[in-house]
């Protein structure tokens, strides 16, 4: 593990995850989830991701990881003080 928890997945989504490409197990990293923002692979942990607890969410975690996120927020405050 390498963050502060790591959710599990139900084996169905898991499986499903690894054959859509969405999900890769890295033989150093272990389980890692692709960001929908960068496409890039993380260790899918909340050192990486934040947790979402939302029916949409069946690993608990958010779609981009937390660069991404920081990423978007700061672009978002740019917008404002424009």
């Amino acid at each position: 593990m390498h963050g502060e928890y790591t959710p599990l997945m139900k084996p169905g989504l898991l499986a499903k995850r690894l054959v859509t490409g969405k999900a890769r197990l890295d033989p150093e990293m272990g389980l890692e989830k692709l960001c929908t923002g960068c496409s890039e692979y993380w260790p899918q942990d909340t050192a990486f991701w934040s947790a979402w607890h939302h029916a949409n969410s069946p690993d608990g975690l958010q779609h981009y990881c937390k660069a991404c996120e920081a990423e978007k927020a700061a672009q978002r405050r740019e917008g404002k003080a424009a």
